[in-house]
């Protein structure tokens, strides 16, 4: 088993990835807190449209929502968008568990395309990609988790770690565990959204906040502790 090399923290990659990650929660909230005190709380009725429209298909809406997720994302839908559409319609821990399931999904649907049509002729075209692709496999999931918090779209990411050898349970992994700090915060901000008490809306994206710190600080013990070989 490849063997995972540890060093000193980075100062400069600790400074970047913390930078991503409020500035990505910051987007979120002001977006939340926008729709709260501006005429855009008038887009709220189109996320009751669409559970509207989910109720009928009853039992099978978490199944639709989460399959129409999934095709989103293959084809370049920023995630997060999703995550706190999720919200709006079915609250937190169902969002959750939904568009983590179907985020996923449409990643790894990417991925497995990208993987069987072209890898080896995109490495050969571009080779400065092989040393990346290397360094990937090496730090197994980790790798893609890491990878995952990268201030690009996640579609991209998905085409990168095609090329790559990593393995199929690195990535499904590695992509679960790097999609999780920002889509519970996306996810609340989302259910927040639904509460017709604007306190307790409020109330749902503080925690939107601490979930993130949380997660954002367990993310930083790691970078702390792995960088790629």
């Amino acid at each position: 088993m490849t063997e995972i090399r540890t060093t000193a923290a980075q100062p400069s990659s600790q400074r970047s990835l913390s930078l991503v990650n409020a500035g990505a929660f910051l987007l979120v909230a002001a977006w939340g807190t926008m729709v709260y005190f501006t005429p855009l709380k008038s887009w709220l009725s189109q996320g009751e449209w669409i559970k509207d429209q989910l109720a009928q298909f009853g039992l099978s809406a978490p199944l639709i929502f989460t399959v129409g997720t999934a095709s989103l994302v293959a084809i370049g839908v920023p995630r997060l968008l999703l995550c706190s559409l999720g919200g709006l319609i079915f609250g937190f821990v169902w969002a959750l568990l939904l568009t983590q399931v179907g985020t996923v999904l449409g990643a790894y649907a990417t991925f497995l395309f990208v993987r069987w049509c072209g890898r080896d002729y995109t490495l050969q075209r571009f080779p400065r990609l092989r040393g990346l692709s290397q360094r990937l496999e090496a730090n197994g999931f980790m790798g893609v988790m890491l990878v995952r918090q990268l201030p690009v779209n996640g579609f991209y990411n998905d085409v990168v770690l095609g090329l790559s050898p990593v393995t199929h349970r690195d990535f499904l992994l590695g992509t679960f565990l790097g999609f999780l700090p920002l889509g519970v915060t996306a996810c609340l901000v989302g259910a927040g959204l639904i509460q017709a008490d604007i306190i307790k809306g409020i109330q749902y994206i503080a925690l939107a906040l601490l979930c993130s710190t949380v997660l954002g600080f367990l993310l930083k013990r790691i970078v702390n502790a792995t960088t790629f070989a």
